[in-house]
């Protein structure tokens, strides 16, 4: 995506013109292409005395420190310097979960498992892929700030500026995060990859789930036992469901760190039958029911309409909406009736 020019102290002009990096990130979503290329593995690298240890403490450590102290982890005009996201959750999941092979059936035959993904990061530089036995998964889950939050709470009908900067910074944020991650591991001889910034990431409707993508952040995280799925189609964790999540697979054995849910609307009052409705309520569209849950299709629309709102009221080009996802009990953490579950 290469370097955007953070705004400190004024909009952009014309932003269907002048917002470049923020055209490139929505196409480079929906269509899979304008991402840097992949970085290349260090074939000739010779382990020193002096490196870590890359074990699942390391990543969580380094993850969590990176991430919240970076440079680029910081909103435009008029919240210049104001964090995108606060402190990371990370997990894990085995590359041979089974979990992650019967997505095939759940998701759709067109998600990648990690040897799939994999496979492609190996061909590129030619060398044997790695049995999915030897890959794992890292998730993370980047919290929203509290600013945002309240932000979106208060509004009704259109997305708050706040919501729409976190949207698309948080969106080139987390693919420069990630590259970052994945660059520093094939530096040191490691096979990794980001699925969501190769050519063959892109979202499009698909005959069973709608629209989708080929790679799903939110159901890594849930394989990696991070939280579980709520009515209005948000992840909700220990830190609630307005947050971002990325992730990315690596050719290390790593030991998962959580133990996932058996129920995927664990941590959903409506599917646990306590009265909520909270989002549905919250939907300027009317596309979360008790009957029919989240039609992504009618919320699509109203998402895609929202282009043009975000692009002449806070001059960047994006869409997003959000709305659902706060002023709710799952907004900033596990509903506290079922916390003790």
């Amino acid at each position: 995506m290469g370097e955007r020019k953070k705004m400190k102290t004024r909009y952009r002009r014309f932003s269907l013109l002048s917002d470049i990096h923020g055209i490139k990130s929505s196409i480079g979503e929906m269509k899979g292409i304008g991402h840097p290329k992949q970085p290349p593995l260090n074939k000739k690298y010779t382990p020193q005395e002096d490196d870590p240890l890359l074990d699942e403490a390391w990543f969580e450590k380094t993850i969590k420190e990176k991430l919240y102290h970076h440079p680029d982890n910081i909103m435009e005009y008029p919240y210049y310097g104001e964090r995108i996201f606060e402190e990371p959750l990370v997990g894990f999941v085995r590359g041979d979960d089974p979990l992650l092979a019967e997505y095939k059936n759940i998701i759709g035959p067109h998600h990648f498992t990690p040897y799939e993904i994999m496979q492609w990061q190996a061909e590129k530089n030619k060398v044997p892929a790695p049995e999915a036995e030897s890959l794992s998964v890292v998730s993370i889950i980047m919290p929203l700030t509290e600013k945002t939050k309240q932000d979106n709470r208060e509004k009704a009908d259109w997305t708050a500026e706040r919501w729409a900067q976190t949207r698309l910074l948080g969106e080139i944020f987390s693919q420069k995060f990630v590259r970052e991650m994945v660059t520093d591991l094939m530096n040191r001889g490691i096979l990794a990859i980001a699925p969501d910034v190769t050519p063959m990431f892109n979202k499009k409707r698909y005959p069973i789930v709608g629209w989708a993508s080929p790679w799903s952040h939110r159901h890594m995280a849930y394989a990696a036992g991070l939280g579980s799925f709520g009515m209005h189609d948000f992840f909700i964790t220990e830190k609630g469901c307005a947050l971002r999540a990325a992730s990315f697979v690596v050719n290390l054995k790593l030991t998962p760190n959580r133990e996932k849910q058996a129920d995927i609307h664990a941590n959903c009052l409506h599917y646990q039958g306590i009265k909520c409705l909270k989002c549905a309520e919250r939907c300027p569209v009317d596309a979360i029911t008790a009957e029919d849950a989240h039609d992504k299709e009618r919320c699509m629309k109203r998402v895609e309409a929202s282009t043009k709102y975000c692009m002449k009221n806070f001059h960047i080009f994006i869409y997003g909406c959000g709305i659902c996802a706060t002023g709710t009990p799952c907004e900033s953490g596990i509903p506290e009736p079922l916390q003790n579950k």
